[in-house]
């Protein structure tokens, strides 16, 4: 049987997460490059006689080594791999030419995808691709990953890549860039890597490529005689995007179109990107969204509750063995979290998917740019501040967006209030189910101003210009519904295969200690919190393993105060445990992750410091509050 390993590579937004669920479906694997935190995403499939392993690379605009996710594309090519499949926007097609025309230069196998080809003729962009396939000498097939047009010849092209021709379309400099290139080229110890493509690489200063040279001294030589280009980086960048859209110029048709063909994305744009109605109308919108979000939620939880209720009162008229009862407390963690945690955190990602497919979350990046500034931080800040949402651990990652590392740790401090998917289950699945959503909100409002007074608190730490924000917008698609519940599934893998085990655990752990009467050892040192909080002492318990992981805090409520937690807990009661348990850094995976990019002191510094302001901020509200009502 044959088998294949290629490369997608294209830029963010691009359809490349869209493609890939088109050729293997959801079965994929996540994880971070070696050495790196940069995350991959592989899977395989067999096409009749032939197995392919697909390796979904970051999306970036150039191979260079400027950030971390251009350097892992850069290692990934030179890799043992078969060829790369580049996914192109037919709408700009002179932004995708210019990284295939860098893979092309490393004389990689390579295979041109052209996606968005029916969003571009509506636009009045045709591209010929016959033409297209003339200039580059690669395959190139246009696709819709939605529908699956091209799907079929993309497959069946990368069944034939070791045929591709490596003769491929080169750029050419100048004869001064083009005499240090074969300079260089003399002085390159053998290597399967184009030399041509070293030589490039090195003049642009990438320092990775420097260990195939004879000598380091051959650049220096080299960009001497290089007196008309003191800028060589510069100019050879320039002359690779003039080629690119020279290409794109001579393969592209444009017609014109009629103004009412064009209206209705821009009419929505005047809306969505509006100074004040934008805003205001994203506010409205995720004020919409989280009604229903917590409305749908109560709905699947009610069933749920109902259903494991059932199951484990079977299970308990059983003979009660000390294994029968562990056994029931295990169940019940994992019962009790999945009717909780499960339906808000797959509405929410289902939600999230939708967001990006339809493209209206960049243009609430751009809404959001406006109130970041005035916090003191970039609009790029709203990137990782919306992976938030998610999950923590990847968007403290994510804050290596920000130039700065004092604008990273800045914006990861706004962690502690950003409630993740988990802490939306808690809002939901706990304060709104047995409180009302009018208490749910009071919570997301309670964090919301809690992460105010923070953030200016902090802003007067940090003092810095920051940047303005460059997003790209991508037109308003219509989602596939297929395409959004593969990525809601790959981003709730982790709660599936992760959280689910630490319920057992949890329950299980909580049963042990209860049968030998030791949760008082745990709850009496601690009571001052809960004494604080206004909390029944036994609250304590959800709190601690809360910090484990967050999805164990609804659980482990449920198994010390029993399922009619509205019995124990006044609403009061039930909103500050709300509060308490929401605001903070979120679990210690996120702790990891923060020690893993800021170091291990400022991350237990930021750590114990939010835990505390979010228990001191719960127990002061809880005081306000009681002495207004």
């Amino acid at each position: 049987m044959k088998k294949f390993k290629i490369l997608l590579i294209g830029q963010p937004n691009v359809g490349k997460s869209s493609l890939l669920n088109a050729l293997v479906g959801p079965r994929v694997v996540v994880s971070n490059y070696p050495g790196t935190t940069v995350e991959i995403t592989k899977a395989k499939k067999r096409f009749n006689k032939t197995e392919i392993e697909f390796v979904d690379t970051p999306g970036i605009y150039s191979i260079s080594d400027r950030s971390e996710e251009e350097k892992v594309t850069e290692n990934a090519l030179f890799e043992e791999n078969d060829g790369a499949i580049v996914i192109a926007d037919a709408i700009s097609l002179e932004r995708s030419l210019y990284m295939a025309l860098q893979i092309l230069e490393a004389k990689i196998p390579t295979i041109l995808a052209l996606n968005f080809v029916e969003d571009a003729e509506k636009k009045g962009i045709r591209i010929d691709y016959e033409k297209l396939k003339g200039v580059l000498h690669i395959p190139v097939i246009p696709i819709n990953p939605l529908t699956k047009k091209g799907i079929d010849k993309l497959v069946d092209t990368v069944t034939k890549i070791k045929s591709v021709s490596k003769t491929s379309f080169t750029v050419e400099y100048d004869d001064h860039i083009e005499s240090a290139i074969n300079e260089i080229s003399s002085q390159i110890k053998e290597t399967d890597i184009s030399k041509r493509f070293i030589s490039v690489r090195t003049l642009e200063g990438d320092e990775d490529f420097f260990k195939f040279l004879k000598n380091d001294d051959v650049i220096r030589k080299a960009k001497k005689k290089l007196k008309g280009h003191p800028k060589v980086e510069e100019d050879i960048t320039i002359t690779r995007y003039g080629t690119a859209s020279f290409i794109a110029e001579k393969v592209t048709q444009i017609t014109p179109l009629l103004e009412q063909e064009k209206n209705l994305q821009d009419e929505i744009d005047r809306i969505l990107l509006h100074k004040i109605g934008g805003p205001l109308t994203t506010v409205a919108f995720l004020f919409a969204t989280f009604g229903g979000l917590l409305y749908l939620g109560n709905l699947i939880q009610g069933f749920l509750t109902g259903v494991t209720e059932s199951l484990l009162s079977s299970i308990a008229t059983a003979e009660h063995s000390v294994l029968t009862m562990v056994l029931v407390n295990g169940l019940t963690g994992i019962a009790i979290g999945v009717s909780i945690a499960l339906p808000y955190v797959f509405l929410f990602y289902l939600l999230l998917g939708l967001l990006e497919d339809i493209g209206i979350l960049s243009r609430f990046i751009v809404n959001a740019e406006i109130f970041l500034k005035g916090l003191g931080l970039p609009g790029k800040a709203f990137i990782p501040l919306a992976l938030g949402l998610g999950c923590t651990a990847p968007a403290t990652r994510a804050t290596r967006v920000l130039v700065s590392k004092e604008e990273q740790f800045h914006t990861a401090s706004l962690f502690a209030f950003v409630p993740c998917s988990s802490r939306i289950a808690i809002i939901m699945g706990i304060v709104g189910f047995y409180g009302g959503m009018k208490l749910a909100l009071s919570v997301f409002i309670t964090s919301f101003v809690a992460g105010l007074i923070w953030a200016f608190g902090i802003k007067k730490v940090f003092k810095k210009q920051n940047e303005p924000l460059l997003l790209e917008l991508p037109p308003y698609r219509k989602p596939l519904i297929e395409n959004v519940l593969a990525k809601s599934w790959i981003r709730m893998k982790g709660f599936v295969y992760l959280v689910i085990p630490l319920l057992a655990l949890g329950g299980v752990t909580y049963g042990i200690l209860d049968m030998l009467n030791l949760t008082n050892i745990i709850i009496e040192p601690l009571s001052p919190i809960t004494v604080w909080l206004g909390l029944p002492n036994e609250t304590v318990i959800p709190i601690i393993f809360g910090f484990l992981q967050k999805d164990l805090t609804g659980t482990m409520l449920l198994s010390v105060l029993g399922s009619e937690i509205s019995l124990a807990l006044n609403n009061l009661q039930i909103y500050t445990f709300g509060v308490a348990t929401t605001i903070g850094i979120p679990c210690i995976i996120a702790l990891g992750m923060i020690i893993k990019e800021f170091g291990f002191k400022k991350a237990i510094l930021l750590t114990v410091t939010s835990m505390v302001y979010g228990i001191l901020f719960a127990g002061l509200a809880w005081r306000i509050f009681c002495c207004l009502f």
